[in-house]
C-alpha cells in the first residue's frame, strides 16, 4: 500500500508539473522620461514597478513647478526597490551614486511609496550637493532634511508614509508641542546627530519651519536658503529672512499654534495618530538633548 501511495503521489506531481523548485528571481526594470526603477521579482511586483514610476513622474512634475527648472539636474533618477522593510537598514536613503532606495512597509504605513516624494526631493539635489560641496556646511543636515520633507508635503500632501501617515501635518506637529515633545529649532540646527534617534520629532518640526518661512517670507526665501551657493551659516539664513533665527523660530511657533487653533476638532484629529504610535521613541530634554 505504501508503494502504491508513493506511486500515486508521483503521478499527481507529474500532472501538476512535478516541480517544487522556487520561481527563478529575475531582474525588473522600468524606464520613463525622468526615472529608472530597478528591482527583482523577489523584491517587487510588476504592478508595483508600474505604479511607482507613474507616481514618480507625477512628483517630478510637481517638484519642477515648486523649485524651477534651473534647479533640476539633467539625466534620470534611479530608484531601487529593496523589498520588505528590515530593521537593519534604512527604509529610504540616497546612495553614493545618487540613487534612491526604498523599502516596502505595510499598506497602512505607506507601502512602498509613502516616502517616495521625500527621497526624490533628495535625489534631485544630488548635483547641487556635489557642485557646492555642501556636506560640511553649517546647518546642512537640518536644512536638507527639513527641505526634503517640506517638498514632500507640498507635492504629495495626502502621502500615507512617515512621519504623518495621512494626518494633517500642522495638527500633528502642533500637538507634539502641546504635549511637551518639541525640540527647539536651534537645537536641531546645532545637533543633526538627533536626526534619526529623534525622528518622530525632527522630521515634522523642521518641515513645519520651512512651511512657515514660505508663508511668511515667500517661496524664494525658502529656495534661497535651500539652494544657497554660499555656506548656510546662521548669519546667511538671517540675511535672507531679514530677521534673526530667534525671531523666526518664535514666530514659527506662534504661526503653528494659530493653525492648530483654527482647525476644528484638532485634538480629536490628532488623538488616533498618537495612540497608534504611542510606543515610538521620543527624545526628552535633559536626557537626549
Amino acid at each position: 500500500m505504501r508503494g502504491s501511495s508513493a506511486f500515486l503521489v508521483l503521478l499527481l506531481l507529474a500532472a501538476c508539473g512535478g516541480s517544487t523548485e522556487p520561481e527563478p528571481v529575475v531582474p525588473l526594470e522600468r524606464q520613463s522620461e525622468h526615472f529608472v526603477f530597478e528591482s527583482t521579482s523577489a523584491e517587487a511586483t510588476a504592478a508595483e514597478m508600474d505604479a511607482g514610476i507613474q507616481l514618480a513622474e507625477q512628483h517630478y512634475a510637481a517638484i519642477l513647478a515648486l523649485v524651477g527648472a534651473n534647479r533640476i539636474p539633467a539625466g534620470k533618477v534611479t530608484v531601487i526597490l529593496e523589498g520588505d522593510f528590515r530593521p537593519d537598514r534604512s527604509g529610504g536613503y540616497i546612495d553614493a551614486e545618487g540613487a534612491a532606495h526604498l523599502s516596502r512597509y505595510r499598506a497602512d504605513l505607506g507601502g512602498y511609496f509613502g516616502s517616495l516624494a521625500h527621497e526624490i526631493a533628495h535625489a534631485l539635489r544630488y548635483t547641487y550637493w556635489h557642485r557646492f560641496n555642501v556636506g560640511p556646511w553649517e546647518n546642512f543636515g537640518y536644512l536638507e532634511e527639513g527641505f526634503a520633507e517640506f517638498v514632500a508635503i507640498a507635492v504629495h500632501p495626502e502621502k500615507a508614509g512617515f512621519p504623518f501617515y495621512g494626518y494633517p501635518p500642522d495638527v500633528i506637529t502642533a500637538e507634539r508641542l502641546i504635549r511637551g515633545e518639541g525640540i527647539p529649532q536651534q537645537v536641531m540646527r546645532d545637533r543633526h546627530d538627533l536626526n534619526t534617534p529623534c525622528e518622530w520629532q525632527t522630521y515634522p518640526l523642521r518641515a513645519s519651519w520651512f512651511r512657515y518661512i514660505e508663508e511668511e517670507y515667500g517661496r524664494e526665501a525658502v529656495l534661497s536658503i535651500a539652494y544657497s551657493e554660499v555656506q548656510t551659516t546662521d548669519e546667511r539664513i538671517e540675511a535672507v529672512l531679514g530677521a534673526t533665527l530667534e525671531q523666526a523660530d518664535a514666530a514659527w511657533e506662534q504661526w503653528l499654534s494659530a493653525r492648530y487653533a483654527a482647525t476644528p476638532g484638532a485634538a480629536e484629529i490628532a488623538q488616533p495618530y498618537f495612540e497608534k504610535f504611542a510606543n515610538e521613541p521620543i527624545c526628552v530634554e535633559g536626557e537626549d538633548w
